[in-house]
């Protein structure tokens, strides 16, 4: 699968991020690459966990930014929900924002793990 395929199947605005990128196919490739291994998911998935809320805000304020920056537009949405529910106070928010952002996060993944590079 191409990154084109990948990101019409999952979402991405892929033109509106390789403008962010100047155009530059390889300098994008080489973000998207190495977006499964940033610790920050892992991060927000354990502040989650323990219900820290600040843990919470700073994670999913940081995941927001590099899925804004990528185009996984499901993952920044979800993500901004998040930092938006905690700090108005509302907790209850959290677990169906954190489904939400869990379920886009292995969406982009999965689309990342299919394309031939």
């Amino acid at each position: 699968m191409t990154m084109e395929e990948a990101a019409a199947r999952c979402g991405w605005d892929l033109n509106g991020t390789l403008r962010r990128f100047g155009g530059n196919e390889k300098l994008l490739e080489r973000f998207v690459k190495k977006f499964p291994q940033d610790p920050t998911f892992g991060q927000l998935e354990d502040a989650v966990s323990r219900r820290d809320l600040k843990g919470v805000e700073t994670a999913a304020h940081t995941l927001k930014g590099v899925a804004g920056n990528l185009g996984f537009t499901g993952l920044y949405e979800a993500c901004a929900g998040l930092v938006a529910a905690v700090r108005a106070g509302e907790e209850e928010k959290v677990p169906p924002l954190w489904e939400a952002a869990e379920a886009a996060y292995r969406t982009a993944v999965d689309g990342i793990s299919q394309i031939e590079w």
